[in-house]
């Protein structure tokens, strides 16, 4: 189960990168607020229908009244988190987006691990999980640097590119 569990984290990592990507060129062609708004259709359809057809623990509308203010929140982080991704994928690159997706949700967690925020169990930082944040963040600067002169090297073939032309 927990080999399982780990292939399943990692296929919803790859699902979130295709997700990002679809939600920002969808954005362009449609625009934010209308992508966002069938997003948010698509999924609460079927939840909905799962909601009727499968007993809830508390029923039906009484679920639906006490999370309200739990299904607010999370609408209001998902737009935030659309809206973001939406925008630096296309200023970024998906790459180092989700690069920093990625470490923004380590140090997250961790944070939330150390303290048992929402209910979580509370796991101590320690070494390691330290050690392993700072090696990703030395990641995260080399993908970003990786990036800088690859836009040099663009950058000096457009111009090389356009004296030959001239």
């Amino acid at each position: 189960m927990f080999i399982l569990s780990l292939l399943f984290s990692f296929l919803s990592g790859l699902l979130i990168s295709i997700h990002g990507l679809i939600n920002s060129l969808g954005g362009k062609a449609i625009g934010s607020p209308a992508m966002f708004l069938w997003l948010s259709l698509v999924q609460a359809i079927p939840a909905l229908i799962i909601m009727i057809v499968r007993p809830q623990k508390l029923g039906f509308v009484l679920s639906l009244q006490l999370g309200f203010k739990w299904y607010l929140f999370s609408a209001i982080i998902g737009l935030v988190i659309f809206t973001i991704l939406s925008f630096s994928i296309s200023n970024v690159g998906a790459g180092t987006a989700f690069v920093l997706v990625v470490l923004g949700q380590i140090i997250g967690s961790t944070i939330a691990d150390q303290f048992g925020l929402f209910g979580s169990p509370v796991r101590p930082v320690n070494t390691l999980r330290i050690i392993s944040i700072v090696i990703i963040m030395a990641g995260v600067f080399l993908l970003l640097k990786s990036n800088s002169s690859s836009e040099a090297v663009k950058s000096t073939q457009t111009i090389t590119i356009e004296k030959q032309i001239s």
